[in-house]
């Protein structure tokens, strides 16, 4: 199965054997407990720290101090993503000019990682997210690319990321920013022509030809856009000040994004902890907020944000559990 898995991550299938393909692999795989990790990036002081949450799947209590997990090596880390089943947290900090990754590991509940190793070199990334089959995507803005590495070229230690979307061939690309994929789709938000062009995009994982027809725009409601997540049937994104927005996942050419919440300072990344919380970091609040995304008949529902973690402008969100084949 192994072997199966390797060669659909390495070629270009459609996003239905993707999808199989990931959920073969994760098959046999188990939640070694309950409890979950919410792992934040702090580019004004160069780390990277965690808290560890509830074992019932509740949100943060907002009374636990986050731990440092990286305090050396990094510059400037600010988008981040965690592959929970390989235990691999990827980073991305744009002056480093490279995307890195390291090997979690929990020891009494407390988390530490393997040195620092090398995923793609010579691009200003910014943003990173993973799929199911540990293939890596992240933003390049000044290049104005969405790039990939795949698991495969991981293995392989080949560091020159492909190019999966790019201005040149869509514009719907235009300076982008936060990225989030799902096995079948990349999504991606663009901080340049949001409100002109497109604010979020999604577009196949493997694009067809012209690569400009796998693209479908989502939303032009915000002209600068920082961070993205995926909850159940629902998009989140942030824009440069104040404001998280949504829009359904499914969105038609007639959805537009939704304000969801203006009680931000400065919003940047989101996750989503996939038991029905959003965490969401504000740079200018130094903290990490929540709220309750699984709700979604209507955006606007949002309950009242609660504060999740302190942490010096906080930046990159991203959830982890750790886990073990049965």
């Amino acid at each position: 199965m192994a072997a199966d898995v390797r060669m659909a991550a390495g070629r270009r299938p459609c996003g239905i054997l993707v999808a199989v393909a990931a959920a073969l692999l994760c098959r046999g795989a188990q939640a070694s407990n309950n409890h979950k990790y919410l792992i934040a990036s702090s580019p004004a002081s160069g780390k990277v720290a965690y808290v560890k949450l509830a074992s019932d799947g509740a949100p943060a209590s907002g009374k636990e101090a986050m731990r440092t997990l990286i305090d050396t090596n990094l510059k400037y880390p600010q988008g981040i993503a965690v592959d929970s089943y390989r235990g691999k947290l990827f980073v991305a900090d744009p002056s480093l000019n490279k995307l890195v990754s390291y090997t979690l590991h929990r020891t009494n509940d407390a988390l530490t990682v393997s040195p620092m190793q090398t995923v793609a070199e010579n691009v200003e990334v910014r943003a990173v997210a993973v799929d199911g089959l540990g293939n890596v995507f992240f933003t390049d803005e000044p290049a104005q690319q969405i790039l990939k590495v795949t698991s495969e070229m991981m293995e392989k230690g080949i560091t020159t990321p492909e190019v999966v979307y790019s201005a040149l061939t869509t514009d719907s690309v235009s300076a982008p920013g936060g990225v989030a994929v799902d096995n079948f789709f990349v999504y991606w938000v663009n901080k340049a022509s949001g409100t002109t062009a497109v604010s979020i995009a999604r577009g196949l994982q493997y694009p067809t030809s012209p690569v400009a027809g796998s693209v479908k725009n989502l939303a032009a409601n915000a002209a600068k856009c920082y961070g993205l997540c995926i909850a159940l049937g629902n998009i989140f994104y942030t824009d440069e000040a104040t404001s998280l927005y949504g829009v359904p996942r499914a969105a038609g050419k007639n959805d537009t994004g939704v304000t969801v919440s203006k009680e931000f300072q400065e919003p940047r990344g989101c996750t989503y902890d996939g038991d029905g919380t959003v965490y969401v970091a504000d740079k200018t609040s130094n903290a990490v907020y929540q709220f309750a995304g699984n709700m979604m008949a209507d955006l606007r529902n949002v309950t009242k944000l609660t504060k999740a973690a302190d942490l010096q402008g906080a930046f990159g969100v991203a959830m982890y559990q750790p886990v073990v084949s049965s």
